[in-house]
């Protein structure tokens, strides 16, 4: 999994819900094999809840570099931000 979509302190726990759909995946495989569909479509829940997990992670990620980004553009057009990083770290 790509480290870089998420903030250093929230990697692990993405690695955890990685690991997560990873098992889910497997235990779907199993239930649909035995044709227990109920018990696969459990699973399913499982790895979206996953999925929604990771997403919000790379958002907080992209939406602290995108606020960094706007500090930078601030700080090079001579505003004077102190207040506001004071805030955003």
């Amino acid at each position: 999994m790509r480290e870089d979509l998420f903030k250093k302190e929230d990697y692990h726990a993405a690695l955890r819900e990685h690991a997560s759909i990873l098992d889910c995946s497997k235990a779907i495989e199993e239930y649909l094999k035995t044709g227990d569909l109920e018990g696969a479509l459990l699973f399913v829940r499982d790895i979206n809840k996953s999925l929604e997990t990771l997403k919000n992670l790379a958002n907080r990620k992209m939406l602290e570099s995108q606020m960094k980004g706007l500090l930078d553009d601030l700080v090079a057009a001579g505003v004077n931000v102190m207040v506001v990083k004071r805030h955003v770290q």
